[in-house]
């Protein structure tokens, strides 16, 4: 015989069986649903940020060290990729000699190239075809000024050394535009008279990154442009050359500091 206890849980227990869990089925899988809507955009935001970032790359160094690199916005430029590029040019417009050794270790006798009415080297030749086109006629005149003629018949040498250069400086609302302090000596060797002569040469310098080729080549005659560009015939010149344009910068500012 049943007791009343038993028969008040047999009830419990017969009425349980029709609760409707639908209810509870269809939060519980709303819920899940949401959290993996959270999921998806979550994953789809960081795919979204590597997609936009530059695609790394691999590249050998001179002493055979492989290193991972991620390329910069092309509106940038690297502190080290500034401030070689400056250095180069710099040596380039204003030291001159008849011979130079070359990254072979050979020696090439260098001849001068005549510019607008100015004879320069032609390491300064190829150097100009990276400065601003509004600069080029003061510049021009401030190489002529340092130029001795003696220079090309072997009887001088004209060596910029570098002594201080700054760390590139951004420009202030000028994009792509850096500005840099050099403190350096210009060295004039006399030969016949063996005589050294010296003096400063601190100078201010500004940059800006260009697409190659640059507006400099316009503001050569043709006739100029192609005597440019047989100087490339050259190994070294070519070499240098090549390197120059692959910075993207030119010089858009020398004044003194």
């Amino acid at each position: 015989m049943i007791n009343s206890n038993s028969k008040t849980l047999v009830n419990k227990l017969a009425s349980a069986k029709n609760i409707n869990y639908t209810p509870l089925f269809l939060i519980l899988i709303l819920t899940l649903q949401i959290i993996s809507i959270i999921q998806l955009m979550f994953q789809g935001s960081l795919l979204l940020q590597e997609l936009n970032e530059p695609a790394s790359r691999f590249v050998e160094l001179a002493n055979g060290q492989t290193v991972k690199t991620t390329p910069i916005d092309s509106r940038e430029r690297s502190t080290e990729v500034i401030d070689k590029f400056t250095r180069t040019m710099m040596e380039m417009l204003f030291s001159a000699s008849n011979t130079i050794i070359d990254s072979q270790g050979k020696t090439i006798q260098e001849l001068g190239v005549e510019i607008n009415g100015q004879t320069t080297s032609e390491r300064t030749a190829i150097a100009l075809l990276f400065v601003e086109p509004e600069i080029l006629p003061i510049l021009l005149e401030d190489i002529a000024q340092v130029t001795s003629p003696e220079i090309f018949q072997g009887k001088s040498t004209r060596v910029l050394k570098i002594r201080y250069l700054s760390k590139p400086r951004k420009i202030e609302n000028q994009e792509g535009q850096w500005e840099l302090e050099m403190v350096a000596n210009l060295y004039s060797y006399e030969r016949q008279e063996q005589k050294l002569l010296a003096s400063k040469f601190n100078k201010k310098i500004r940059l800006r990154i260009v697409d190659y080729p640059t507006d400099t080549f316009q503001a050569f005659s043709l006739n100029l442009n192609q005597q440019l560009l047989n100087l490339m015939d050259k190994e070294y010149l070519k070499q240098v050359f090549g390197e120059l344009s692959n910075a993207g910068l030119e010089i858009s500012l020398i004044s003194p500091l």
